[in-house]
Parts: C-alpha cells; structure tokens; sequence
C-alpha cells in the first residue's frame, strides 16, 4: 500500500490551538491599537474643520461657529455653519468607540479676521474613556490657529 499525503485531525486540532492562542495574545494590543488610531483621527479632522471654520469666515466677511452636534458633547460629533445664514459647511458624526473629548467651549466662533470672539485660548482634549492611550490636546492660539499635541492638555 501506498502512504496517502495530508494532515491528520489531531495535527490540524494542535495548529488552530496554537492560532487561538496567539489571536488572543494580539487582540488587547489591536484594540488599543485602534483606539488610538480613532484618537488621532478625531484629532486631525477636528483640526481641519476648525480651519474650514476660519477660512470661510475670512473668506466670507462674517462669523463661522463650529459646534458639537448634542449641546456640550463633542464626542458625538460637531458641525460648521455660518452664524446668521446658518449655511452648513461641514458636519462630522460621532467620534467612534472610547473617544471621549473634555474641556471644550459650548462652542468655537471666528470672526471675520480669523480669529476667536471668545476671549483666551480653548483647549479640547481627546482621551480614549479607559486611560489605554496617551490623549491629546486640541489647543487654539490667540490668531485663531488650532494645533494639536501629544499629551493631556494642561
């Protein structure tokens, strides 16, 4: 008789155990992996619609909000329009799983000159909700400009 080629069960029982076993031993590094890729993210496209909202209000000749989505919930998204037309510029929907931001305005209004109604400097800081990644600050300077940083805003 001649062998037959192939794999019998309990080899092919050994090689997905072992599988099993190192999927589990990635699974925490992926998912904190992608939390911090949502952090990142969120961080840069709410960079980018704060600059929309600058833009358009230089551009314009007249106030541009940028504001969250639900009152006082950034997390849940924001969106760009224009104060007094109520044109809508840009609208970003929720943030993603374990994105969390604190400590921003009520909302962010440019003026004509492209630069804050408010008085002082507002920072938001995302953080994933679990403290797995290091968070980062979304701080506007004095001309209007946004600009992101590694860290916890302080």
């Amino acid at each position: 008789m001649r062998d037959q080629g192939g794999f019998t069960l309990i080899e092919l029982a050994v090689t997905l155990v072992i599988a099993a076993i190192l999927a589990a031993i990635a699974m925490p590094a992926m998912s904190t992996m992608l939390v911090g890729n949502r952090i990142r993210t969120s961080s840069t496209d709410l960079m980018s619609a704060l600059l929309l909202a600058r833009s358009e209000a230089i551009k314009r000749n007249g106030q541009v909000a940028v504001q969250p989505v639900v009152t006082g919930d950034w997390s849940k998204g924001w969106v760009v329009e224009a104060i007094g037309s109520g044109e809508q510029y840009e609208r970003r929907e929720a943030l993603g799983i374990d994105v969390q931001v604190s400590g921003g305005p009520d909302e962010i209004v440019y003026d004509r000159n492209g630069r804050l109604t408010a008085v002082g400097t507002p920072k938001l800081q995302l953080d994933d909700s679990h403290g797995r990644v290091t968070p980062r600050c979304l701080a506007i300077d004095l001309s209007g400009m946004p600009r992101v940083s590694y860290g916890g805003c302080t």
